[in-house]
């Protein structure tokens, strides 16, 4: 028997022990450092969400539970939920989009011109985080919080005006769905996870970047992208998740310290999130980035057709009840009565479209 197994074994019947004798509590789940992952940089969203939720972790357990931020530079979403099941890491954040292998429910956040504004984006996360939920324990993970995501922009050398200003562009897009909108608008597209696209940047392999631009990611563009182009594709979201199995057996008293811990931070990360768009475009003008939000009818006009041939093509393939959340988003419809989404969250950002 290998020293990892005999470990395995010797934590097992600890914790079989300490359950049975009421000490689970004091004996097992004391001074625990958990490793919580991104695959993106500390100084984004993402980055800063599973931060500030470590801090707060540390504090309201009264360090019986830290945690320790990873940058995991994972090959896929999948090799980051594969650890987070395999506990090598404790806890992780995903990029929806990514997800999208698992269940079609995950590429409702990255659909095409459907959401305007910050408070629209929270009040759909509202509306779909039970299906969200249900999609992510059907792949063994507990969502902790949903964390938002600045307007997603195309970046590029040229300034973006008109329909051929897009045509012939070679473009990273961050999952299938992006892809499969500019494509039809003539451009060549390829979706590539954001720690490979400075390097095909400086080797020619792309000239255009469909992303927030946020934070340490804008500034990593800046230097061969000189035009932002505010389209307001999409404001996508990322799952900040554990192990199923895990949560279920933390006790109770350690769950709801760590349940609150997550609901504080959700509604930090949604109320942030307005200055957050302003301090990134505040950003690329003072790096010389010209951000336009004015484009042709005709260009207009075929992204947002794209865009509504995209979410034909994502309702042909979900459920009744994804089709359902849609339907309640457009009708204006406030969450479940007994779902738990804390609903100042879907008013802290008002109109504001960033």
């Amino acid at each position: 028997m290998n020293l990892a197994r005999l470990g395995q074994l010797i934590r097992h019947t600890v914790l079989v022990i300490a359950f049975a004798s009421g000490l689970a509590d004091e004996v097992v789940y004391a001074d625990q450092t958990w490793t919580i992952a991104s695959d993106h940089p500390a100084d984004t969203v993402a980055g800063r969400g599973v931060e500030s939720f470590a801090t707060a972790l540390a504090r309201q357990t009264g360090g019986a539970l830290t945690g320790r931020i990873e940058s995991r530079d994972m090959a896929a979403a999948t090799d980051l939920v594969a650890a987070v099941l395999g506990d090598s890491v404790q806890v992780a954040d995903v990029f929806a989009g990514t997800l999208a292998s698992f269940d079609p429910i995950f590429e409702l956040p990255t659909l095409p011109f459907m959401v305007n504004s910050v408070e629209e984006s929270g009040r759909l996360a509202c509306l779909a985080g039970p299906a969200y939920q249900r999609a992510l324990s059907r792949a063994g993970l507990h969502l902790l919080f949903i964390s938002p995501w600045p307007p997603t922009g195309l970046w590029t050398r040229q300034p973006v005006a008109a329909i051929g200003d897009i045509a012939n562009l070679r473009v990273r897009t961050y999952d299938k769905s992006s892809a499969a909108v500019m494509g039809p608008l003539g451009a060549h597209a390829t979706t590539l996870p954001i720690r490979d696209v400075e390097w095909q940047l400086h080797v020619g392999g792309i000239d255009a970047v469909l992303s927030s631009g946020d934070g340490a990611v804008g500034r990593s563009l800046q230097a061969d992208l000189s035009n932002f182009s505010a389209i307001y594709y999409a404001y996508p979201v990322s799952f900040v998740v554990m192990s199923r199995a895990r949560y279920d057996v933390l006790p109770e008293k350690t769950r709801r310290e760590l349940d609150e811990v997550a609901m504080n931070a959700r509604r930090a990360q949604w109320r942030s999130l307005p200055a957050r768009i302003q301090a990134n475009y505040a950003e690329m003008q003072r790096a010389g980035v010209v951000v336009n939000s004015t484009f042709d009818a005709e260009l207009n006009m075929r992204l947002h057709k794209a865009g509504e041939a995209r979410v034909r093509e994502w309702l042909s393939r979900g459920s009744l009840g994804d089709a359902g959340i849609i339907k309640a988003f457009q009708n204006r419809e406030a969450p479940a009565a007994q779902d738990s989404c804390p609903l100042d969250l879907i008013e802290v950002g008002g109109t504001i479209r960033g």
